[in-house]
């Protein structure tokens, strides 16, 4: 090495060598879970009606017509505003592929409706509504909440409170202090809910007392702190 870089080269060292002993600092790691705990009140609906007929445009004005008369009856419910869509729609052809050349059996068309359903006490009604309609079945039932950010900042701030609790004995123990904050991690778990494939489910789960009974969800939040201390 020449002779007039040397002081510069251990200079530099130096001064990384300071740098890496400045950002080793003395620390508590925590990590803690909060967990709240809340009563479902929305339900989201998933409805499939589907016609099966040798001409396509026949099979695609039965689903039309089916989901007109859905949509009639779902005005007496009580639907969460910009939560209805029953714009999916899907035309295919059924073959029988067992007859050379393949034979067409017939055009099948499916449509979806989906919306949210915020009174749950209606819940029961509309699944008696949904049965009376022609080639309906309810694909998925799934009960949510409406504010979820609420309860997911609840379940954060209990986390959080329960990291603090424990740095605090921790360093209580070790005759330390608490000095502040180096890194928090978060993570929040939404509420899940139980889901119902089918409307038949719903009804099982009703059993003799034929009325729907909410289900606790629970919503879980992850956080990992490290605190400084001296």
């Amino acid at each position: 090495m020449n002779r007039y870089y040397l002081p510069f080269f251990i200079l530099a060292l130096s001064l990384f060598q300071s740098i890496s002993y400045a950002e080793e600092r003395s620390l508590i790691s925590v990590s803690a879970e909060g967990s709240v705990k809340t009563k479902a009140d929305m339900a989201l609906i998933n409805i499939n009606i589907q016609a099966s007929e040798l001409s396509a445009d026949i099979a695609r004005e039965k689903t039309d017509q089916q989901v007109k008369a859905l949509l009639k009856k779902l005005k007496d419910f009580s639907i969460k505003d910009g939560s209805l869509d029953s714009s999916q729609t899907t035309i295919y052809a059924e073959y029988d592929y067992n007859i050379k050349p393949r034979q067409l059996l017939a055009y099948r068309a499916n449509r979806t409706v989906s919306f949210a359903l915020v009174e749950l006490a209606q819940l029961e009604e509309l699944i008696q509504a949904v049965s009376k309609i022609q080639q309906a079945s309810l694909n998925q039932i799934q009960l949510t909440v409406q504010n979820n950010r609420s309860w997911e900042d609840l379940a954060l701030k209990e986390a959080l409170q329960l990291a603090k609790s424990k740095a605090e004995l921790i360093a209580n123990e070790m005759s330390v202090k608490l000095t502040g904050i180096h890194r928090v991690s978060h993570q929040v778990n939404r509420a899940t809910p139980p889901v119902f494939a089918r409307a038949m489910m719903i009804e099982k789960d009703m059993g003799a007392s034929n009325t729907y009974e909410q289900k606790e969800l629970e919503v879980n939040a992850f956080v990992d702190v490290s605190f400084t201390f001296k």
